[in-house]
C-alpha cells in the first residue's frame, strides 16, 4: 500500500519541488491557503485518509528581494501573524493528526534563523522580521516537546534549512550571504530532498525530536 503524506504549502516553490520528488514513491495530499486549514471540517476530511506523515513546508516569511523595503523593526500585529501561521496552525493540524492516527511522522521545515540571529550586516535597506525567527524557534521547541511526549509511536523532527537560491534576490544580500557561508553559495531545492527521504525512511526508526541542519556550514561559523 502506497503511503500518504500531507504536504502543506504545496503552492510554494519549495512545496512544489518536494511534491514533484516525493510523488514517485508516496501519495501526496497537497494543501495550501485555498484549503483553509483553520477550518476544522476541512481538517476532518483530510484526516479521514490514513496519513503516514506530515511535511510542513508552508510559512510566513520576509525575503530581501530587489524591491527593497525596510519594515518597522517591531510590529506586534505582524509578529502575531508569524506565530499564527508558523506555530499555531501547525499545532492545530498536529492535534487532528494525533487524534486520528496511531503512529506517524512529522517533518517541520524550519530555518537557520530559528537557531541563530540573522547577520544584520548582510542586508541593506531591509530588516529580517524578528517575528520570523522567534516563531520558527518556537516551532522547533514545539516539535521537540511533541517528539519526546509521543516518541513511542510518532517521530517529530525539524529540518533546519539555510537560505535557498531563488529569483530576484537583492545583489547586496546575495553577495554577503555567499561570503558568510563556508560553501560559498546558497542551497538549491534539490538539496532538501535527501534529508526528507532520510526522515521518511522506514528503516530510520530512532531519529526523533531533533534539528537536522542543511545549511552548507552556515551555523558552524
Amino acid at each position: 500500500m502506497i503511503k500518504k503524506i500531507l504536504l502543506t504549502g504545496s503552492n510554494g516553490k519549495i512545496g512544489k519541488f518536494i511534491e514533484k520528488n516525493l510523488r514517485k514513491k508516496y501519495t501526496i495530499i497537497s494543501v495550501d491557503k485555498k484549503d483553509d486549514l483553520e477550518n476544522e471540517n476541512n481538517l476532518k476530511k483530510i484526516f479521514k485518509n490514513n496519513i503516514f506523515a506530515i511535511i510542513f513546508s508552508h510559512g510566513y516569511n520576509s525575503t530581501p528581494t530587489i524591491e527593497k523595503y525596510k519594515k518597522k523593526l517591531i510590529n506586534f500585529t505582524e509578529i502575531k501573524k508569524f506565530f499564527d501561521i508558523n506555530v499555531l496552525l501547525n499545532l492545530k493540524i498536529i492535534d487532528f493528526y494525533l487524534r486520528s492516527s496511531k503512529k506517524g511522522r512529522v517533518i517541520n521545515l524550519s530555518s537557520i534563523y530559528s537557531i541563530r540571529s540573522p547577520k544584520h550586516f548582510i542586508y541593506k535597506d531591509f530588516n529580517k522580521d524578528i517575528g520570523y525567527g522567534i516563531s520558527k524557534s518556537a516551532a522547533n521547541i514545539m516539535i521537540k516537546y511533541l517528539g519526546t511526549k509521543f516518541a513511542k509511536n510518532f517521530k517529530f523532527n525539524s529540518l533546519i534549512l539555510g537560505g535557498v537560491a531563488q529569483e530576484r534576490l537583492d545583489n547586496f544580500f546575495l553577495k554577503n550571504y555567499k561570503k558568510n557561508n563556508p560553501s560559498g553559495r546558497m542551497m538549491n531545492y534539490k538539496e532538501i530532498i535527501p534529508a526528507i527521504n532520510f526522515l521518511l525512511d522506514d528503516d530510520n526508526t530512532h531519529t526523533n525530536a531533533q534539528e537536522i541542519i542543511v545549511d552548507g556550514g552556515w551555523t558552524s561559523w
